[in-house]
């Protein structure tokens, strides 16, 4: 659990699913990818870099929860946090992107109960999320992430 060896693996899995799927992506001209098999959600955020100044656009899995979204900073079940969420602590604003629609949103990190019922709502899309949970000793950030009037 939380294991050096595993992040290395998980980590280099990730990094692979994530160049595949970016590279897909852009031949497909987002056509194809719009979900995982087992049919969870992929979305696009874009996200203002907290350091570089630079925008940064991140493909994630996400659940659905009425009218907003919901992610994770799992990161595949690594100790580390994924980068995207300090920018988005640092910058709550940015966009998401499901299949051709792309919207400005606000991203809002919830905490305690709330937190858990919106993550079950990514283990029900995606049932390694269940095994990240189960393998770090970390919080997993959870976000809801609303359009932005």
């Amino acid at each position: 659990m939380g294991t050096r060896s595993y992040d290395l693996f998980w980590g280099s899995i990730l990094r692979a699913t994530t160049v595949s799927h970016r590279a897909l992506h852009a031949v497909s001209r987002g056509r194809l990818g719009r979900s995982f098999p087992g049919g969870a959600q992929v979305v696009w955020i874009t996200t203002l870099g907290r350091r570089s100044g630079e925008w940064r656009t991140t493909p994630l899995l996400a659940a659905r929860d009425g009218a907003d979204w919901v992610i994770a900073g799992s990161n595949a079940g690594q100790e580390r946090v994924p980068a995207w969420v300090f920018n988005i602590r640092a910058h709550p604003e940015g966009s998401l992107q499901e299949g051709d629609t792309c919207v400005d949103v606000r991203f809002t990190e919830v905490h305690g109960d709330e937190a858990a019922r919106l993550y079950g709502l990514l283990e029900q899309g995606w049932s390694a999320y269940r095994m990240y949970r189960r393998n770090i000793q970390r919080d997993i950030p959870v976000f809801r992430v609303s359009v932005r009037a």
